[in-house]
């Protein structure tokens, strides 16, 4: 039996949440998809749960992205990060150790693509 591979989605937009969630659930994949608009939220979600792939805004309020990047991944290594960004951002996201950095607007279809490599990456 696979099990699901589950989805944190991480914006302080709540279109661009609604936009990303329902898009990952129309998808070919049956996900487990979360959505939280700040990273302390996002935190407390983490604390109860192992995400496979997380999806990551830059600037919040609060901790930013790039910060929440390196909490996520000094907790969880093996979990699946992808940095989005209105802004170049590239750099901080991939030093604090996220995989993929998507310039918003985000081509859907790029992002199920890695999403996709993702999941295959972290199969386990």
């Amino acid at each position: 039996m696979t099990k699901k591979k589950s989805v944190l989605i991480v914006d302080d937009d709540k279109d661009i949440l609604r936009v990303l969630k329902d898009f990952l659930s129309l998808s070919n994949y049956d996900f487990d998809i979360y959505s939280a608009n700040n990273a302390e939220n996002a935190l407390n979600l983490l604390e109860g749960m192992r995400f496979d792939i997380l999806i990551t805004d830059h600037d919040m309020p609060g901790i930013n992205g790039v910060e929440f990047t390196k909490i996520v991944k000094s907790l969880y290594p093996k979990t699946f990060v992808i940095g989005i960004s209105g802004h170049p951002h590239y750099h901080g996201f991939t030093n604090a150790g996220a995989e993929v950095f998507l310039p918003k607007p985000i081509d859907l279809d790029e992002l199920l693509t890695i999403v996709e490599k993702g999941i295959s990456n972290h199969a386990g």
